[in-house]
């Protein structure tokens, strides 16, 4: 999510683009195993992940956001979440081709976790993931969160915003260097949804990213 990583030039002058896929996973099933989840993380059940109360993305109201630092949801034994890391990997080899990227001299690595939020509680407000601009890239995967909508500042730029209204069943990909934000939205919780980061790992290697995290996109 939020790094410190060395910041890019923008080398791939294209136009900002999403790239999507819709899968057909069983959301109902999914939506328990992250509910199970969620409430294993507050009763410290998950190895690797901390029990010590975070301030950073307090404001999200959504624990396994807080502690995205401690796992990778992509290293979670589950038949959907493998679905969507297939899918992930594909629509990267689409924006790669967009962007005029080779895809496997970036030697990519992808880092995940999920979002459980109500809308009494707490939303993620503007913010990025680091890089900027392609080859780095972030996305999300919609699991429960019909109707609302999350909102980019292209080019950081306060009056060329897009809605990216989401869809259940859809996953998103775009470089990184757009803000966003959750839109509000009125109905009861949970919203659900499941995000990644994608990074050369060359990139991880200068940065001196946490080891045992991130995993090859592969």
């Amino acid at each position: 999510m939020d790094s410190q990583f060395y910041k890019s030039p923008k080398i791939y002058d294209k136009p900002h683009r999403f790239f999507e896929r819709y899968l057909n996973n069983d959301l109902d099933s999914l939506s328990n195993y992250l509910i199970k989840q969620y409430s294993d993380i507050e009763n410290g059940k998950v190895p690797g992940v901390s029990t010590k109360k975070e301030t950073s993305w307090s404001s999200s109201g959504s624990l396994s956001t807080m502690k995205w630092k401690d796992y990778n949801v992509f290293q979670f034994n589950n038949v959907e979440i493998y679905n969507v890391f297939k899918a992930v990997k594909d629509t990267v080899l689409e924006a790669c081709e967009y962007y005029g990227i080779d895809f496997e001299e970036q030697q990519y690595m992808v880092q995940g976790w999920f979002n459980i939020n109500y809308n009494h509680i707490g939303k993620l407000g503007w913010h990025e993931h680091g890089g900027p601009w392609a080859p780095y890239f972030h996305g999300y995967y919609c699991i429960k969160s019909e109707p609302s909508t999350t909102y980019y500042k292209i080019d950081d730029n306060e009056n060329n915003i897009k809605e990216n209204i989401n869809k259940n069943n859809r996953l998103v990909i775009s470089e990184m260097g757009h803000p966003h934000a959750m839109g509000d939205w009125d109905w009861e919780g949970p919203r659900i949804t499941l995000a990644y980061d994608i990074y050369p790992l060359k990139a991880l290697i200068r940065d001196k990213a946490s080891e045992q995290h991130w995993i090859p996109l592969i």
